[in-house]
């Protein structure tokens, strides 16, 4: 699975993407997945795929004077933009992006410590558990201020990249 942040049209979305066999289910934050099946033609620019059996062409292209993409599909067009680098989300770690709210294991490893409860309020920054690989200790710290609301591994559970390990409700509001 990968996850990532995109700015369509100015409005911050997480986009995930699983590998199914012959495509990809592409949900945009909590949307139900569509499955899509692509082909890359030799026009550049030109992508084909089938979007619930119907066949669909999505024609892209870079700006001229900005970072991302202009995405047309169907006639509609979209600005696709990667987020601000502002320190309201987590970023990019590992290939991977965090939704508001939720907190992903860095790499694969095992979990030598848990530093919070359910309930508890954290700071922005904050450890909130160890993943260890390779011998080596990486904290896992809050990207926002907030008050957790699930812890889903435990102390020696193994974890892959992309696990969600903690779960809050961030302080800030996404547009506040």
């Amino acid at each position: 699975m990968a996850r990532h942040r995109f700015l369509v049209d100015g409005v911050e979305h997480v986009v995930t993407v699983d590998p199914l066999d012959g495509g990809f289910a592409v949900s945009i934050g909590d949307a139900d997945p569509i499955e899509v099946r692509a082909t890359v033609r030799e026009v550049p620019g030109v992508v084909s795929y089938f979007e619930g059996g119907r066949p669909t062409r999505a024609f892209v292209g870079r700006p001229a004077q900005a970072q991302g993409y202009n995405v047309t599909v169907d006639g509609r067009r979209f600005e696709l933009r990667p987020p601000s680098t502002s320190k309201r989300g987590r970023g990019t770690v590992g290939g991977q992006t965090d939704p508001l709210g939720k907190v992903s294991a860095p790499l694969a490893g095992v979990v030598v410590a848990v530093h919070v409860a359910v309930g508890e309020h954290v700071d922005e920054g904050a450890v909130l558990c160890v993943v260890e690989a390779m011998k080596m200790q990486n904290e896992v710290h809050a990207p926002h201020a907030g008050t957790v609301t699930a812890i889903r591994v435990e102390t020696g559970a193994r974890c892959e990249r992309g696990d969600f390990l903690v779960e809050y409700e961030p302080d800030v509001k996404p547009g506040s």
